[in-house]
């Protein structure tokens, strides 16, 4: 019995520590497990920990002087593993109890996403700029500009149509006046017949003797006919060795009259082939006036439907915060009046069918004229014969020299039965400001010569700032690398602006610029966008050009002040005008600012000179007085502009603009975004020595941590923990890989 129960207890206990054992390994197993989890989240601190203290290290001077972000230049690699080590340095207690001994057994580190890359730039231009630009650019320039966007779309939609309908109503009255031209040169190819027929004129021919007067015309020839009949007849009636009387006499007729004779026939081929060709070229030309009558009409019909009108609606429209009240609204109704009579400069139909009748009827003129020279031909064809009627043949000349006068005084001699006289007072009716509006042109071109003066002044400045051209060398392959390293062409540079010589041409062009301002600003009221933030990025960190420089050369173009100016010329006294224009030479971004913004000035005095002439009833006039007024305004506002550095707006809005703010309307203007940001980048590798292609802005680190088990590493594999993870078990120790990243 009691071996019996011994053998029992035995085997009791074997079973309790087999169970005992199973216990112990199972919870062994998550003992370990445990560890492991805590291990994995101490790695993944660890390494987020070390990447943070890498990119920690970014470079000040970006930071403070652009506010961008980028690893500076101390090894990544050395701090991170620096952090690591210190992170899982324990001491050397020796009463020390360490639950996860950490070790590291390697480490990498990854630097990326380069800030010379425009996805990288932008994104932290827009990061720095989220909040700042679209409240500065609407508060300091929208706001500004949005309550002249109503009277402005007007003067635009006036500029345009009348510009278009002055250079059609030029061609059109150019060829009238050339048509007119032709059907006179057509007419006077006739002027030298009537004294070849008859002079003077006279409704009688009396009969003359042969000797008593030479033979002028055909009337002569008539007159003296019958007695050269006579005195023929009496001499070839003498015998043969009779003297004849009348030989001297004789020959002078004859002589005469054939010189006469093929005068007329010679005139009447010369005129018959010229005369037709030149009223041909009259109808060409009427075609011509008439086309462009035509498109004068078409103009006025389609000047309600221009497209550029949508940037101003929805500027007007918009809501902006803290802009200014709108003007009266006086302003724009004013303009609209003077486009209503536009119509005044349309010639009627009935006008012009008339004056191509006339051309037809001059034509039938012309032949009644033909048929009368050569019946005169005809008649006194038989002048050197005894068969001739001298009677038959006096009349015909008489009609002859009737009927040719008769057209000469309808087209050629001046008077009040004149059809060309009484067409050309006719047009004249609607040339009424002609002559005025001439003057108003030649005014304003002399003006725009004396402002194409200042701006070739400032050109000519680059020659007296040749020690800057290094600088701009090395900033032209600053951007140039820039540009391959983002894989951009340099297709389409802008080509800076000149003065136009024409004032319509100026004028028109300058209203083009304030239709894409209003064009750019009215695409921001839908939401700012990235090109915007870039614009005010520009703006704010990058120094613009201390325009009172230039007040002497835009008072006295020719003074020598350019001498000290030149001095002024560097990149860092320009940059925001660099980023604008992308001159790499000393005067070109000024030059084009100074264009561009005296243009901008000239939109809005021409706006203020329509309302200012509105009343001077003759649309192109109004339009060439207003284009003076606004040259001459310009000028003066440019001078204004460089003394003081500000200028009211406009007399009807009378806020303050300055010239960094006309410099953040042109950023929207020329909105290549790419070349603008290869520009700022190349302006901050000069400035700084840092090249952003070699900037990183993101880090990506990875571990790889080792931690001994405690508890049969074997089991752990055998219940496959690891599974699909990078983490792995050699020996008595288990391996984690943890990766972390991290981007300004």
């Amino acid at each position: 019995m009691f071996s019996k129960n011994r053998s029992e207890r035995g085997s009791v206990s074997v079973f309790l520590i087999i169970i005992l054992a199973a216990v112990f390994a199972f919870v062994a197993i998550f003992i370990d497990y445990s560890r492991i989890a805590a291990m994995k989240v101490q790695s993944e601190r660890l390494v987020r920990a070390a990447i943070r203290s890498v990119m920690s290290s970014y470079d000040p001077e970006l930071q403070q002087k652009y506010g961008l972000f980028a690893f500076g230049s101390s090894s990544g690699d050395q701090i991170m593993a620096g952090v690591l080590n210190a992170s899982m340095d324990k001491g050397v207690r020796s009463d020390a109890f360490n639950l996860i001994p950490l070790k590291l057994d390697s480490s990498s580190l990854q630097m990326d996403r380069m800030l010379g890359e425009y996805t990288i730039f932008n994104r932290e231009i827009g990061e720095e700029m989220k909040y700042k630009a679209p409240i500065d650019f609407t508060l300091e320039v929208m706001g500004k500009f949005k309550p002249l966007s109503s009277p402005m779309k007007e003067a635009s939609d006036a500029v345009d149509e009348l510009t278009k309908l002055q250079k059609l109503y030029e061609k059109r009255n150019g060829a009238l006046d050339a048509m007119l031209a032709k059907q006179r040169k057509a007419a006077e190819g006739a002027d030298k017949i009537p004294i070849i027929l008859m002079n003077p004129q006279s409704t009688y021919i009396a009969d003359e003797s042969l000797g008593n007067k030479s033979v002028e015309s055909t009337a002569d020839i008539a007159a003296q006919y019958n007695d050269y009949v006579s005195k023929y007849n009496e001499d070839r009636q003498r015998a043969a060795n009779e003297d004849k009387l009348y030989t001297d006499e004789i020959k002078d007729y004859l002589r005469g009259s054939s010189t006469l004779y093929i005068g007329l026939q010679y005139k009447q081929r010369s005129i018959q082939a010229e005369h037709p060709q030149l009223l041909d070229e009259a109808k060409q030309l009427w075609e011509v006036a008439n086309n462009n009558n035509e498109k004068m009409k078409k103009v006025i019909a389609e000047s309600n439907r221009r497209p550029e009108s949508q940037g101003y609606n929805q500027v007007s429209v918009g809501s902006v915060i803290g802009a200014q009240p709108d003007p009266s609204g006086d302003e724009a109704a004013m303009i609209r009046k003077i486009r209503e009579q536009t119509e005044s400069l349309v010639l009627s139909e009935d006008l012009l069918n008339g004056l191509k009748q006339e051309i037809d009827n001059q034509a039938q003129k012309f032949n009644s004229v033909i048929n009368e020279l050569t019946s005169v031909i005809s008649a006194i064809s038989g002048y050197s014969g005894t068969s001739a009627n001298a009677s038959q043949m006096k009349q015909t000349i008489i009609l002859g020299r009737s009927t040719v006068d008769k057209y000469l005084m309808t087209y050629s001699t001046s008077g009040p039965s004149n059809k060309l006289q009484q067409e050309a007072q006719q047009l004249n009716q609607h040339r009424g400001a002609d002559k005025e509006r001439k003057q108003k042109e030649q005014q304003g071109e002399a003006k725009l010569k004396d402002a194409a003066k200042i701006l070739k002044s400032i050109n000519e400045l680059g020659e007296k700032a040749k020690e800057h051209l290094a600088e701009y060398k090395t900033l032209q392959q600053y951007f140039d690398e820039n540009m391959t390293f983002n894989q951009q062409s340099e297709a389409g540079n802008y080509q800076g602006a000149d003065l136009d010589n024409d004032p319509y041409d100026a004028g028109k062009s300058a209203m083009d610029n304030m239709d894409e301002a209003y064009g750019a600003m009215g695409g921001i009221m839908s939401g700012f966008k990235d090109e915007i933030l870039q614009n005010e990025y520009a703006a704010l960190y990058f120094p613009h050009f201390d325009l009172s420089n230039l007040t002497g050369v835009t008072k006295n173009p020719e003074s020598s002040v350019g001498d000290a100016l030149a001095d002024q010329l560097s990149v860092n006294n320009q940059e925001l005008e660099y980023i604008l224009y992308g001159f790499h030479n000393p005067v070109g971004n000024i030059s084009a600012a100074y264009a561009e913004i005296f243009a901008a000035r000239l939109a809005i005095r021409t706006l203020e000179g329509l309302i200012e002439f509105s009343k001077l009833g003759n649309p192109l006039l109004i339009l060439a007085s207003a284009l003076l007024y606004g040259i001459e305004m310009a000028i003066t506002d440019m001078i204004m502009l460089c003394e003081k550095g500000s200028i009211e707006l406009s007399k009807y809005m009378k806020v303050q603009i300055t010239y960094r703010d006309y410099l953040r309307l042109f950023l929207l203007l020329h909105s290549n975004n790419n070349k603008k940001m290869s520009r700022m980048l190349a302006l901050i590798r000069m400035n700084t020595g840092i090249n952003p292609a070699e900037s990183p802005t993101y880090a990506s680190g990875e571990v790889r941590i080792g931690m001994r088990l405690w508890f049969l590493p074997g089991v752990m594999k055998a219940v496959r923990y690891v599974g699909s993870s990078p983490d792995t078990v050699e020996g008595s120790r288990y391996y984690a890989t943890k990766k972390a990243d991290f981007s300004y």
